[in-house]
């Protein structure tokens, strides 16, 4: 299993960095609205703490105990849900806070500005701008989003990737046998399980093609502990783990098959109505070939002697040699090695 220096699951990092963000986002919101309705400015790092803990609640809820039903929402009735909650938790919590602050629940007795048709709307407007900027990031990816913000890909540029390619085996046979309603589903539970060992081992989520996802990692953080190794063992771990779940309702279980790379892509915002960050270059396109020698050669995770020059093989795992071969498309042979585990 992989062991990241930071002990928290993925997404529990991830609920903390949101949770982060909204606490300091609603501290400055409460500082404002405290200001401009001549309120205390520690009324606003109040609220900004009460917001954090209702929130953080709502959140570790939705991606915890409420994470199957959350996954069958559509997207807008979890937008409408959480902008209704954080709209709330702001009004609210700023009233208590200055409540609080004067020790009277009475407006009469102590008049305030804080709670009117105003802050109700601001704290609704505010909610709403936070959600669609968490939607955006769950539909693009927070990497992408930042990336398409800053402009950091806005000319294209060279970077130095690993990629991992994750083919799920005998797709064509699992469409037949459940139809294409029932193996969407099936394929979007496998897509969501991957999504956490896919998230530990630092990886990005480039794309999803068919029955395909596609993993990179700039070098220097796929190569930590190998991350970018173990992630397909990791993978397998995780579907394993939910063996009968996927045997109860489908009544068959994923096996995918891997294939993991490195090289050079040119990395770049392309389109216009729909823009998205595209990776072109050869090392994709052999990343492709050696998912296909996986096929050809029956075998479960194939890897390029320049993924493993660059992240050397962590315990447990045994790399033997299959030689140059040669690819489709490419003049001269590739030498790949098959990983296993030593208890496989």
């Amino acid at each position: 299993m992989l062991r990241m220096e930071n002990e928290l699951r993925a997404r529990t990092r991830s609920t903390a960095r949101l949770v982060a963000a909204v606490t300091a986002l609603s501290a400055g919101f409460g500082m404002a609205v405290g200001f401009f309705t001549r309120g205390e400015p520690v009324t606003g790092i109040v609220s900004g703490v009460l917001i954090a803990l209702t929130i953080s609640a709502v959140e570790i809820l939705l991606q915890g105990r409420w994470t199957d039903a959350v996954r069958r929402l559509p997207v807008s009735v979890l937008f409408l849900f959480r902008t209704a909650v954080y709209g709330a938790a702001f009004f609210v919590m700023i009233h208590l806070a200055e409540a609080l602050a004067r020790r009277s629940w009475d407006p009469v007795v102590h008049p305030t500005r804080v709670v009117s048709n105003t802050t109700l709307l601001v704290s609704f407007g505010f909610a709403f701008a936070v959600n669609v900027a968490i939607m955006l990031a769950r539909l693009l990816g927070p990497r992408v989003l930042v990336s398409l913000l800053t402009g950091r890909y806005h000319q294209p540029r060279e970077e130095q990737r690993l990629v991992l390619f994750m083919d799920l085996r005998g797709s064509t046979q699992a469409a037949e046998t459940l139809g294409d309603e029932k193996f969407h589903r099936f394929l979007n539970r496998v897509f969501w399980d991957v999504t956490e060992p896919v998230l530990e081992a630092g990886g990005e989520i480039y794309r999803y093609v068919g029955d395909e996802i596609i993993v990179t990692w700039p070098v220097r953080r796929g190569t930590i502990q190998a991350a970018c190794v173990e992630c397909a063992f990791a993978v397998e771990d995780a579907l394993a783990c939910r063996r009968g779940r996927y045997l109860a309702e489908f009544g068959i279980e994923p096996r995918l098959r891997s294939a993991l790379h490195a090289g050079r892509l040119i990395v770049g915002e392309m389109g216009d109505v729909k823009r998205e960050i595209v990776m072109l270059g050869d090392t994709m396109n052999t990343t492709a070939r050696i998912e296909g020698a996986c096929r050809a050669m029956s075998k479960d995770y194939i890897a390029s002697a320049a993924a493993l020059a660059l992240a050397p093989l962590p315990p447990g795992i045994r790399a033997q040699s299959l030689g140059a071969v040669a690819l489709r498309g490419k003049e001269s042979g590739i030498e790949l090695f098959a990983l296993t585990r030593h208890n496989a």
